[in-house]
């Protein structure tokens, strides 16, 4: 298995957008010099850093799209321009869409990305995470060490 780079994007302030953030702090006990865990914090665009030269790449965030809070959906950097295009400034000033065309148009994604999209619950500013995106992301948290563990290709097992 190559090294898999999990890259959470949320602000912590504002209530199920932390999710992302949180996810990346609740894999930290995975120590493994194959497993790069990176907090990219509200800043969407600070991801490309981390796109470039990587082979397997997830990035979780919390969307708003139109499901079920908590609800989780996975899916590639081409349906995530779908997904995401009405949302240019989200709060994470540019979106993650314009982020990764960003990233495709300079030719830096890797061979294999999924995002993982949480349906936030509430988005308020120094609220905490809701009873769904809690689950959420216990449940996205065990999908992102079962693909590590196995030594599985991100596509696999996480299929959109």
């Amino acid at each position: 298995m190559t090294t898999l780079t999990v890259i959470g994007v949320g602000n912590r302030l504002r209530g199920d957008d932390a999710v992302g953030s949180l996810v990346i702090d609740a894999l930290a006990n995975m120590s493994d010099q194959d497993l790069e865990l990176v907090d990219a914090g509200s800043d969407a665009l600070s991801i490309l850093e981390y796109l470039e030269g990587r082979q397997q790449v997830i990035i979780v965030d919390a969307c708003c799209m139109g499901r079920d809070p908590g609800s989780v959906v996975s899916f590639d950097p081409a349906q995530a321009q779908l997904i995401l295009d009405d949302d240019p400034m989200s709060l994470h000033g540019l979106g993650l869409a314009e982020a990764l065309k960003i990233a495709d148009s300079l030719e830096m994604l890797p061979e294999s990305l999924k995002i993982i999209g949480i349906e936030p619950d509430s988005l308020q500013f120094k609220g905490t995470l809701s009873q769904p995106v809690q689950q959420a992301l216990k449940t996205v948290v065990k999908k992102i060490q079962d693909v590590f563990k196995r030594k599985l290709e991100v596509i696999e097992v996480l299929p959109s």
